[in-house]
């Protein structure tokens, strides 16, 4: 039997063609669905999910209308079913400020701790932040470092030792509570930065004017006369001591006295010279003198001398005399200058300044008008009664110890002496 095949009709193949297109496109579709990814794409609180077969970065962001400045950043991840996530991270400013200076920073994220160290800063133990180092950082966050700094403030004496904050002296001082007298003064400028282990003295100075007088020695002038014997001298005119007045300045510093200045030295009183008068009249001795031209009234208390010249006497000693001379200009022991007719006494005997007339026992010598201006230690003793002054070493030799009578005058001036 032979087999015929039997046309299809136009239908069944137009049916064929159409289960075929739909088998090319479910196998197409099924391909399409097992490429595409789903991507979650996070801009600060906004978020966008998209699938796409296009996994490139930049084809998510423009379809997603994402757009990154320049400081920008992002965080791109896949998970194991490459799903992908992006997170944009946005760039903002922080600052970062210790007092002296500002600087800007641009973070995309980090912490405090992070801006510090980028800001170039370095924390001593006793700085402080505004904000916790841990602290996230957060767009116009303004970061103060607060410095700190341990110094030395000597206050007039008293030492302390202080933190404070940066900033000058003078900031330093009203922050420590520490007001400065108009006297004080500083060691340092007081707009000085303040920088670790400074130290501030604090110093009171003031000072005090003094006044104090000195006295100025006058000058001695010697002068000639013929009125007196040479060797012979007498103050015609005592002097008197001048006086200079000085002013200092003195400096005293925290109580103390560190420094004088002479402020100004005046002579405010003159001085006036001492004249002294010298003799130069040759003197013509007269130890021996014939006692025969005396005489005295004992009743009446009348001695008539041997220029004939009556003077009265309250009393008379007698006693062992003795001889002495000294050296020109020397004094005796009551301030007189050593010379002919200042004889020496027991003053308990004869007071100083007793006016007397002496002559010797034997008749030899007439000694004459003296004053009482001088002792000695014989004169003490009692082993002479009177030491008569002679001007040279021969005249009391002549004279040597031989008794005398002294005549103690009344109302004779001590000029009759001369």
């Amino acid at each position: 039997m032979e087999n015929k095949k039997t046309p299809l009709s136009a239908g069944f193949k137009k049916a064929i063609a159409v289960a075929l297109m739909g088998s090319i496109c479910l196998t197409a579709a099924v391909s399409v669905a097992a490429m595409s990814k789903t991507v979650t794409v996070t801009d600060g609180d906004k978020t966008v999910t998209i699938n796409t077969i296009n996994p490139d970065t930049d084809a998510i962001l423009e379809r997603t209308g994402v757009a990154l400045g320049s400081d920008d950043k992002l965080i791109r991840t896949e998970s194991e079913t490459s799903d992908i996530s992006i997170s944009v991270l946005r760039a903002f400013n922080v600052d970062v400020t210790d007092g002296k200076t500002t600087k800007t920073l641009t973070f995309n994220e980090g912490t405090v701790a992070d801006a510090i160290k980028a800001a170039g800063l370095t924390l001593s133990k006793n700085d402080s932040v505004s904000l916790s180092q841990n602290t996230e950082l957060q767009p116009d966050m303004e970061i103060k470092i607060a410095r700190f700094y341990t110094i030395k403030v000597n206050v007039r004496g008293e030492e302390i030792q202080k933190e404070v904050p940066a900033g000058t002296v003078e900031d330093a001082l009203e922050y420590l509570d520490i007001v400065l007298d108009k006297s004080d003064v500083l060691s340092v400028d007081k707009k000085t930065e303040v920088t670790e282990g400074l130290v501030i003295n604090i110093d009171k100075v003031t000072y005090k004017e003094v006044t104090a007088t000195q006295a100025v020695d006058y000058k001695t002038v010697n002068k000639n006369t013929e009125d007196l014997y040479i060797g012979e001298t007498s103050v015609e005119r005592q002097g008197v001591q001048g006086e200079r007045t000085i002013v200092t300045k003195e400096k005293y510093v925290n109580g103390k006295l560190v420094s004088t200045e002479e402020v100004s030295n005046t002579v405010t009183k003159q001085p006036v010279d001492e004249v002294i008068l010298n003799g130069t009249q040759e003197y013509i001795s007269q130890v021996y003198t014939n006692s025969g031209s005396i005489s005295v009234n004992e009743s009446e208390g009348i001695l008539t001398d041997v220029n004939g010249n009556q003077v009265s006497y309250t009393r008379v000693l007698t006693g062992s005399g003795t001889a002495y001379y000294a050296p020109a200009g020397a004094l005796t022991a009551t301030g007189r200058l050593a010379r002919y007719g200042v004889v020496a006494v027991d003053p308990d005997i004869i007071p100083y300044g007793s006016i007397m007339y002496i002559v010797s026992n034997d008749g030899e010598v007439v000694y004459g008008y003296a004053v009482a201006g001088d002792t000695g230690g014989a004169l003490w003793a009692g082993t002479a009664i009177v030491d008569l002054y002679y001007n040279t070493y021969d005249e009391c030799c002549q004279f040597g110890r031989r008794d005398v009578t002294i005549y103690v005058l009344d109302g004779v001036s001590e000029d009759i002496t001369y």
